[in-house]
C-alpha cells in the first residue's frame, strides 16, 4: 500500500560507529553523538534537519582539547541550549560526569569550556553546575549557575545544597527544551491489538498521530525483531522494520520532534520520516 509521509532522509555514521544519542539544536540543527564499534570512541555530527545533510563531521574533544577529562571513549552529549551542544568527560575511574565543553557546530569551535565543573541541570536563567572537591578529607560540591552561551558564572551558590536543590526542582528537561516527546510502553489491549503474550510494544501518541514499535521474538528464530508504524487517526501511513534477530529489544530507539520521527534501524542508521 503506498504509505503518506513528506518528506525521508536517512544518515549512517562514517566508519564502523553507531548512532547512540540525538539532540536537536535551534533553528534547524540536529547533533548525533556517535560512537565506534571497535574502539569505543566517541565522534559528533552536526546534520540539517530538513535534509540531512551532514555539515559537522566526526568532532571529538581529542583533536581540540589536550589532558581532557577522559579520553574520546569517555566522552558525551550532555545537553543542547540555544545554538550550542555540550560535551561532557568523566571523573576518572569514575561513572561520574566530569567537564563542560559548549561547541559552536557551525564553526566546529569549543565557544567555552569549564573543564573543572559537572553540569547539573539547565534552568531558565542558566546552567547549573558544581565543581567536586574536598575538605579534611570529606567530599564537597560548590555549586554555581553559569551563562550557557558564554559560561560566565552568573550567580555563585557555594556549598548551599537546599538552594542548589531547590533551583534545581525548577529545571527544564531536555525533552521541554527541544520539545520531543518520547516512547511509551503499551498496555495489552490499549492502542495497539494483537500482541502476543511474549511480544510488547511502546508508543507516542501526539495530537492525531500514533507511532508504535512492536517487539516480537525473531521471525529466524533467534533474538528480537521490532516494526514500526506510524497512524493518522486510525489510519497507516508508515511503516518499517526497526530491527531484525537483535540481541536485546531495542527499546526507546525512536523519538517525535513535531511532526518529525526519528528512528534508529538495525542500530546502526538514522532515519527521519516528516508527516
Amino acid at each position: 500500500m503506498p504509505y503518506n509521509y513528506v518528506s525521508q532522509w536517512r544518515y549512517c555514521p562514517s566508519g564502523s560507529a553507531l548512532p547512540w544519542k540525538i539532540m536537536f539544536i535551534e533553528p534547524d540543527l540536529l547533533v548525533c553523538e556517535n560512537r565506534h564499534r571497535n574502539s569505543g570512541k566517541t565522534f559528533f555530527a552536526c546534520l540539517l534537519r530538513g535534509s540531512g545533510k551532514e555539515i559537522l563531521r566526526d568532532f571529538s574533544l581529542g583533536r581540540h582539547v589536550q589532558n581532557v577529562a577522559g579520553k574520546d571513549w569517555m566522552t558525551g552529549l550532555e545537553t543542547v541550549r540555544g545554538d550550542l551542544f555540550y560535551v561532557h568527560g568523566y571523573e576518572d575511574n569514575s561513572p561520574e560526569h566530569r567537564g563542560i565543553w559548549a561547541v559552536d557546530p557551525l564553526k566546529g569551535e569549543i565557544i567555552w569550556a569549564r573543564p573543572e565543573a559537572a553540569f547539573v541541570a539547565n534552568l531558565q536563567g542558566g546552567m547549573l553546575v558544581y565543581a567536586a572537591g574536598s575538605f579534611a578529607g570529606f567530599p564537597e560540591r560548590n555549586y554555581y549557575l553559569l551563562d550557557a552561551q558564554s559560561g560566565e558564572v552568573l550567580e555563585t551558590i557555594g556549598e548551599d545544597a537546599l538552594k542548589a536543590n531547590s533551583m534545581r526542582r525548577e529545571s527544564l528537561s531536555d525533552e521541554e527544551l527541544q520539545k520531543v516527546i518520547l516512547p511509551e510502553v503499551a498496555d495489552h489491549g490499549r492502542l495497539v491489538t494483537g500482541l502476543s503474550d511474549e511480544d510488547f510494544a511502546e508508543y507516542i501518541e501526539h495530537d492525531g498521530l500514533l507511532i508504535t514499535v512492536i517487539h516480537s521474538s525473531g521471525k529466524s528464530g533467534e533474538g528480537f525483531d521490532a516494526t514500526i508504524s506510524a497512524y493518522r487517526n486510525g489510519t497507516k501511513i508508515y511503516q518499517d522494520s526497526l530491527a531484525r534477530s537483535a540481541a536485546v529489544p531495542c527499546v526507546n530507539y525512536f523519538l517525535l520532534h513535531n511532526v518529525t520521527l526519528y528512528y534508529i534501524k538495525d542500530m546502526y542508521e538514522l532515519i527521519s520520516v516528516r508527516f
